[in-house]
């Protein structure tokens, strides 16, 4: 339990540093919210851990971290939650391609619900582009889902 307490910790620390690193090509961002595709990870790997309050807690502190709107993350992180749980079944039984999908789905109803607290508190509209990084995170789930620590 401790040790994965440290990996747990250790996997947030290292995807807050991604998190502030900008990942453009042709001025698209193309950024995924590494600390939320940490967090998914985490709740598949070891669901009986990772309960809504880690996922509100993190939130928080992502909203301190990242200088953003006090709560924007913290709700939205807990709103993936409640999907990820939802469909916890249905994408443990599928195989890692079918996966993408559900991953997929979360990533961009995160994305959608970030952007309605920021159209909220009148900030300009980002265009289409900015569901991009719902598609780059789920090619990082990809990509890191053939590795040995998936298993």
């Amino acid at each position: 339990m401790i040790k994965k307490n440290k990996q747990f910790i250790s996997s947030l620390f290292l995807a807050g540093i991604f998190n502030l690193i900008q990942i453009n090509i042709f001025n698209i961002d193309l950024t995924p919210d590494f600390i939320l595709l940490t967090l998914i990870f985490w709740l598949f790997k070891t669901p009986n851990n990772i309960s809504i309050s880690t996922f509100w807690v993190v939130g928080l502190s992502t909203d301190v971290f990242m200088g953003d709107l006090m709560g924007q993350y913290a709700l939205t992180y807990a709103c993936c939650y409640f999907i990820a749980e939802y469909f916890m079944r249905r994408i443990l039984i599928n195989n890692k391609n079918q996966q993408l999908f559900y991953v997929f789905l979360i990533f961009l109803s995160a994305q959608i619900i970030l952007l309605i607290i920021n159209l909220i508190h009148n900030v300009r509209y980002p265009g289409l582009s900015y569901f991009f990084q719902s598609i780059s995170a789920a090619l990082i789930w990809h990509a890191f889902s053939k590795s040995k620590f998936f298993k």
